[in-house]
């Protein structure tokens, strides 16, 4: 009995499984399917690779192609692939609005012109996998292209593509008909946006003479501003910094976390912004990164993650009021984070603990968003570490290739 009893607590030991506390796979989209080309990911063709949900299907796109698969059960039911074996090279997605945004190759180009152009913005209806538009778009000069990664900055969002390249205009996501090219303050340039119904939330560079890898001036000021989604119109424009401008930098650190309400981060401070661009309290976000946040209509959501000698990383949820500027609450995860998510007054959270374990722990946390208190806190098998888009879907929950359910 003692034998049994041993063998037993040893098998769940080994399998990371504990019967009523453990998330079990139950589904994977089959090893073999390379559409997406998920296995070759890297730095220069990372704005092909995207996860995205839009109702019952999810929608995965890789450099060769992109799919979509029933959320409920892992299958397959649609594929889509640029015509002439040319690639994607940047992906965006308005799930709201079931359309998938991409820019690509031209088919058309010369054989011996052997760069990837991507002159050629693609629509991708997200339910059958269908090209419903297409239209050209300008190649990005020589001055601009330090590097084949370098690529037309596309977004998606609020019934808009935008284009934050020569300027700033936006088409209608579903139809590809230009909506409005955007007035630009004199002497600034776009350097990201993103739409939302209310408003085109934007990053402007304005003056400098210095120009960087990415063909925006280093030394530019950089200024939130809004545009209206109907129009095009700018409806204010703030400089980021207080007494101190904010510079565009070398490599253009700063980044748009949410168009309404709008917010940027710069590397060491979150700025947001209220409705009519006035500027709320600053918040330090050191040892936060752009990749684990989340914004809600008054909150934003973090990672705080600090490293501890012989330990590790070792993250912190927290949450802070735009408004005002503060922290709200805070919660100790004792895990480095790898999966961050905001949905429906809920934050998941997939964190791994290595420590002196032979075999890493981890574990899905499920936390309140208005307080921070764990509502959940299940184990993955040993061997099982999620990482990706995150989405909750009918009691599921999809990460990357694989969905979990509790058990």
């Amino acid at each position: 009995m003692a034998l049994v009893c041993a063998a037993a607590v040893a098998s769940v030991l080994v399998a990371g499984r504990f019967p009523g506390d453990s998330m079990d796979i139950a589904w994977e989209t089959p090893a073999d399917d390379k559409a997406t080309d998920r296995g070759n990911w890297d730095w220069q063709t990372a704005g092909a690779y995207g996860d995205w949900l839009a109702g019952d299907t999810l929608v995965q796109s890789g450099s060769n192609a992109a799919t979509g698969h029933d959320a409920g059960t892992g299958k397959q039911v649609w594929e889509y692939r640029p015509p002439s074996s040319s690639k994607i090279c940047a992906a965006e997605a308005d799930a709201d609005h079931s359309v998938m945004v991409v820019t690509r190759d031209d088919e058309n180009r010369p054989a011996s012109d052997k760069r990837q152009l991507c002159t050629t913005l693609a629509g991708i209806d997200m339910k059958s996998g269908r090209e419903i538009w297409r239209t050209p778009v300008p190649a990005v000069s020589r001055e601009k292209r330090p590097g084949d990664h370098e690529r037309p900055p596309v977004t998606a969002g609020g019934g808009l593509t935008v284009l934050a390249h020569q300027g700033l205009r936006a088409i209608d996501v579903r139809t590809g008909t230009p909506r409005w090219t955007a007035a630009v303050p004199p002497n600034c340039v776009p350097a990201h946006a993103l739409p939302a119904v209310r408003h085109v939330g934007a990053l402007l560079a304005c003056g400098g003479s210095e120009k960087g890898p990415d063909g925006v001036p280093k030394d530019s000021e950089l200024h939130a501003a809004a545009f209206d989604s109907a129009t095009g119109a700018l409806l204010w424009s703030t400089p980021l910094g207080d007494r101190e401008p904010v510079s565009w930098g070398e490599y253009g650190a700063a980044r748009l976390v949410s168009a309404d309400p709008l917010v940027v981060n710069d590397v060491s401070t979150i700025r947001s912004f209220g409705r009519d661009g006035r500027p709320n309290p600053p918040i330090d976000s050191r040892g936060m990164s752009s990749f684990n946040m989340a914004v809600d209509d008054t909150r934003l959501y973090a990672l705080d993650s600090h490293y501890i000698k012989k330990v590790g990383n070792r993250d912190t949820a927290v949450a802070f009021d735009l408004a005002a500027g503060r922290q709200v609450w805070k919660t100790d995860l004792d895990s480095d984070g790898k999966v961050f998510h905001l949905q429906d007054g809920r934050l998941t959270v997939v964190g791994k603990r290595e420590d002196m374990l032979l075999i890493p722990a981890v574990r899905l946390y499920l936390l309140d968003a208005a307080t921070g208190k764990k509502r959940d806190v299940r184990r993955f098998h040993y061997g099982e570490t999620p990482s990706g888009e995150a989405f909750e879907y009918k009691g599921l929950l999809i990460v990357g290739d694989t969905a979990y359910e509790r058990s």
